[in-house]
């Protein structure tokens, strides 16, 4: 290869990384953009909770299918790595968040104690019945697998196609935290917990399971915590309280093992992004 070959390499690798990236943002924040443009109403009872995640993501979904559709003549399907059984992977990476949930909040409430008072139950889906719950489900499952597709199926693979697997986790995760930094009333343990959160969907989704363990896992994570939220107490994203820490600590250590494991069985070799 000549010098001018590897640099045109090279740029492209940069190019395909930077577009990957542009396209993924583009993407997430139209979808926000537009409901906030629909003027959602105050109100936060778990059925507008529930809408306020269909549309944006739902929209930010339709929008990477027609990139990939008419920009680069794929399918959402291009993206996800071939599972043999979606079924048992989806299952088993949902209840390891659950695990680590429990995990975290058991630490938070030693280390911190527990919160006092109740909170009005009004507006919460698990009081409102099975009807509430499978909505927040569904909506929830919408929201966690389109930023899969999005953060780990999309811009992963564009990066780890030019810069390998360890780049392209650290990559994702960083743009997938900074995403999230735009959350109202966040902290840095709240961006810092999304950075690791990121990091270790990164490397399930480079294992057996593939993008379907990091859409179970994520689903069940975001599900917890939407149905335990108050929801007079609109966005409760700061991640300040001690629970927070401990969930953060709790992420980090997983990511070390994570990689650990993922260095010394590295699995199957997944295809990249072309």
């Amino acid at each position: 290869m000549t010098r001018q070959d590897h640099l045109r390499e090279v740029d492209g690798r940069w190019r395909r990384a930077s577009l990957a990236t542009v396209v993924t943002v583009v993407a997430l924040f139209a979808g926000q953009f537009l409901w906030l443009m629909l003027g959602p109403p105050a109100d936060h009872t778990w059925l507008w909770r529930s809408v306020g995640l269909v549309v944006p993501f739902g929209v930010s979904l339709i929008l990477l299918a027609l990139w990939l559709r008419l920009r680069e003549k794929r399918g959402l399907s291009s993206l996800g790595v071939p599972v043999r059984r979606p079924v048992p992977a989806v299952l088993g990476a949902g209840a390891l968040a659950l695990v680590l949930l429990v995990i975290g909040s058991v630490v938070g409430s030693v280390v911190g104690g527990t919160s006092d008072g109740a909170a009005d139950t009004g507006g919460d889906p698990v009081s409102q019945g099975v009807l509430a719950v499978a909505v927040i489900l569904v909506a929830t499952a919408l929201q966690s697998s389109t930023e899969e597709l999005l953060f780990r199926g999309y811009l992963l693979g564009a990066v780890r196609t030019g810069f390998g697997s360890g780049v392209a986790v650290a990559f994702s995760s960083l743009v997938f935290g900074l995403c999230h930094s735009f959350n109202a009333d966040i902290s840095v343990v709240y961006v810092t917990s999304t950075v690791a959160l990121g990091a270790l969907l990164g490397i399930i989704s480079l294992g057996r399971g593939g993008l379907w363990a990091a859409c179970g896992f994520h689903t069940v994570w975001n599900l917890v915590q939407n149905l335990v939220a108050d929801p007079s107490a609109g966005s409760d994203t700061t991640g300040s309280s001690s629970a927070g820490i401990a969930v953060l600590l709790v992420l980090v250590c997983c990511v070390g093992i994570a990689a650990w494991f993922r260095v010394r069985h590295p699995g199957p070799d997944l295809p990249t992004t072309a």
